[in-house]
């Protein structure tokens, strides 16, 4: 309790008589039923959070006293609730680097300045390194906002929100009316032709996006000072600063504040959808269809994301009462790290239980990891296009992301006055981290998989088809196992016996008219023979046909029906095909492997291979032998596996038959045994199959190295 009372640095600030700068106000908020004093800086416009007895200590600098005396009366007042020394310490050193207090100290004023600079340059070194997401101010929307308010006021109230739900419902009404039209529409979105419209319609729903936000923080009294551009992965889209939201008391007013622009886009995105619907092909029905698809779906995928810091952050940070929820919950990572491992004392968590700890916790890794995950598609993204600047881009968000947060670990291990007691520990629990890391991921092997999707055959698997038409009479077998030369269905066709009885007759009377030539010198008797030999072979055909109104099994299997409920009562057509019979025992399971793991294939050996159907993820097949089929394929041994049946195979876009693919491939060719349930003719699957055991960090290297050759062909 001593140590965390006092602290050795304290004779440095106790004889300091210090005061709050007088552009600082200060207003109360609760968070999770706690009272916390948010203090905003005019100058700076800025905020900062301080619970209430942290607020007793900083509320008493009023210049007057020493930093000595103001301590004493809080602990005479809080006693174990007060600030110790050291926190003390950490307060007025987190005021005087946001130049929040003013001090007796001589240089007080050149510190200022030294301190602005300091300042602006942690915000300019931000902007380099946030390259993606480049912010510049431009002016001062609030005088704009305060003129035109009265016009909107209606709109930001219970009438206006029962008219934003019939109109976006209406909305939503129309769009599932007109489905198919506007699910067809959507590969012509990112067409070079409808770039520009597609820009456009993004800068507008952005920009009264933006406003949307501005008007909410007017509407309950707040300020909106800073409006401008973000340069968006170089893409120009307005935004403005609505900060002063965080000064509400009211959580459910900071709330609306952070949904607002998205409401509003909504608004956008259902009149531009009524509009679309009632227009025809041109312009304006193709620019609305733009704005209809950005001002709602980029809403949804990217405002609502609480991992991003943009709307669905702020308001994730509202609903749980947890300010500052990114940085926090890195702190708290830092404060387990300093805590438990290192064994220090003197940390301390930013939640306020173990709940609320685990909460910000698991938010810290989730949230850098997707960080990490959009930074490395962003600049895929970038280099696709600019190959230079996406290289820079790279080198800036390594800095970013590993180097300068390297440099800060280092410096804090050294240097660090928190840990100086337990600095042995946290050296030997640091290296230990390193070497087991680097023993985890570059010199244990590890498992090494690649997969491939594939397409299971019988190889003797025969289709049934109808050598005659007819309507089914009877089903003999559905979904069985059938014996050779077994009946399966029957087909009724009445007007067959009628065509061949009048054939039948017809021919008998030739017959009679050849006898009567006969007796009459034979003259014409020979045409008549011609004829009569036409009608036999066209009442044989017949008489076929009528044998095969009754369908029999061609070999012995499993006889799998298409549509079997439907063939009763059904007229069936020459030729139309009613199912298939699949022997037993002569599976081939045809696996496509993409170019990227050919050296895994030729260089390495299959050690092991199992296949996996969807819908049956849980029953694993072991083939019993595989072969890799030499030389490179264009065509898939089915439709099925293309991405025109829906398939994971890219294709060609002027093969009709949807078999060849954009790449050239590997094929392997897996006998697969008998299994119950599992195995279905032309049911597509998942191959997986290990290699040799390979460390991690060479796989992934491996990995980054493929993508970059495939991406820019280097």
């Amino acid at each position: 309790m001593e140590r965390k009372l006092f602290s050795e640095s304290w004779h440095r600030v106790a004889a300091q008589k210090i005061r709050l700068r007088p552009s600082v106000r200060v207003r109360k908020q609760f968070f999770r039923g706690q009272l916390w004093h948010v203090a905003n800086d005019l100058y700076g416009d800025q905020y900062f959070r301080f619970r209430p007895e942290a607020w007793d200590f900083i509320a008493r600098l009023d210049g007057t006293q020493t930093v000595e005396e103001v301590w004493q009366q809080c602990l005479d007042r809080n006693g174990d609730k007060a600030p110790g020394q050291t926190e003390a310490i950490q307060i007025l050193s987190s005021l005087y680097q946001s130049n929040l207090i003013v001090s007796d100290f001589p240089a007080d004023v050149a510190q200022l300045f030294e301190r602005q600079k300091k300042r602006h340059a942690r915000e300019w070194k931000a902007r380099i390194f946030g390259i993606f997401f480049l912010r510049i101010p431009l002016f001062d929307p609030d005088a704009f906002l305060t003129r035109t308010m009265p016009l909107l006021r209606p709109l930001f109230s219970v009438p206006g929100l029962i008219l934003w739900l019939l109109l976006v419902g209406s909305a939503i009404g129309v769009i599932i009316s007109n489905w198919e039209q506007l699910f067809g529409a959507r590969q012509g979105v990112l067409d070079p032709a409808n770039l520009p419209l597609l820009l456009l319609a993004f800068v507008l729903a952005k920009l009264i996006h933006e406003f949307g936000h501005g008007y909410a923080v007017k509407r309950f009294g707040g300020e909106v000072h800073v409006m401008g551009i973000t340069f968006l992965v170089f893409t120009p889209i307005p935004y403005v600063d609505a900060t002063a939201a965080w000064a509400f008391r009211e959580r459910w007013k900071r709330v609306f504040v952070g949904a607002s622009g998205m409401l509003v886009e909504l608004i956008v995105a259902a009149v531009a959808t009524f509009i679309w619907a009632s227009t025809g092909p041109g312009l304006l029905n193709a620019w609305c269809y733009n704005l209809m698809v950005v001002a709602s779906v980029s809403t949804i995928l990217f405002n609502i994301n609480p991992l991003l810091k943009f709307d669905g952050y702020y308001i994730l940070s509202d609903l749980t009462d947890t300010p500052n929820l990114q940085p926090r919950g890195l702190k708290q990572l830092g404060h387990w790290v300093e805590r438990y491992a290192f064994g220090g004392k003197h940390s301390q968590s930013p939640a306020t239980g173990r709940l609320d700890s685990i909460w910000l916790g698991s938010f810290g890794v989730a949230s850098w990891l997707f960080r990490l995950y959009i930074t490395y598609v962003i600049i895929m993204f970038v280099a696709d296009r600019y190959l230079g600047l996406g290289f820079l881009a790279a080198v800036l968000t390594v800095i970013g992301l590993f180097v300068i947060p390297l440099h800060k670990g280092i410096k804090f291990l050294f240097t660090e006055p928190r840990i100086e007691r337990v600095r042995t520990r946290a050296y030997a629990v640091t290296a230990a981290t390193l070497v087991g890391l680097f023993i985890l991921l570059a010199v244990i092997p590890a498992p090494r998989y690649f997969r491939a999707p594939g397409v299971l055959f019988a190889e003797q698997a025969t289709f049934l088809t109808v050598r005659g038409s007819g309507m089914v009479s009877s089903r003999d077998v559905i979904g069985h196992t059938v014996e050779l030369g077994q009946p399966l269905i029957r087909l009724y066709n009445p007007e067959l016996e009628m065509r061949r009885k009048r054939l039948e007759a017809e021919a008998d009377e030739l017959l009679m008219m050849e006898r009567v030539q006969l007796a009459r010198a034979g003259i014409g008797a020979e045409v008549i023979r011609q004829r009569r030999a036409a009608l036999d072979l066209r009442i044989a055909e017949l008489q076929e046909e009528e044998a095969a109104m009754e369908l029999r099994a061609p070999i012995a299997g499993a006889y799998a029906s298409i549509q079997p409920a439907e063939h009763y009562q059904r007229w069936l057509t020459r030729g139309e095909t009613i199912g298939e019979i699949v022997p037993d025992g002569d599976w081939r399971f045809y696996a496509i492997v993409p170019q990227k793991h050919a050296n895994l294939l030729f260089d390495q050996v299959l050690r092991h291979a199992t296949i996996r159907f969807p819908g049956s993820a849980a029953q694993v097949v072991e083939p019993r032998r595989w072969l890799i089929v030499p030389g490179q394929q264009e065509y898939l041994p089915s439709p099925a596996l293309g991405w025109r049946a829906g398939g994971p195979v890219q294709i060609r876009d002027d093969d009709a038959d949807g078999v060849r693919t954009v790449e050239p491939f590997f094929l392997v060719v897996l006998q697969v045994p008998d299994g119950d349930g599992v195995l279905h003719h032309s049911r597509v699957g998942i191959a997986r199959f290990r290699v040799d055991n390979e460390p991690y960090a060479f796989q992934w290297y491996r990995v980054l190295r493929q993508a970059v050759q495939k991406r820019f062909m280097l």
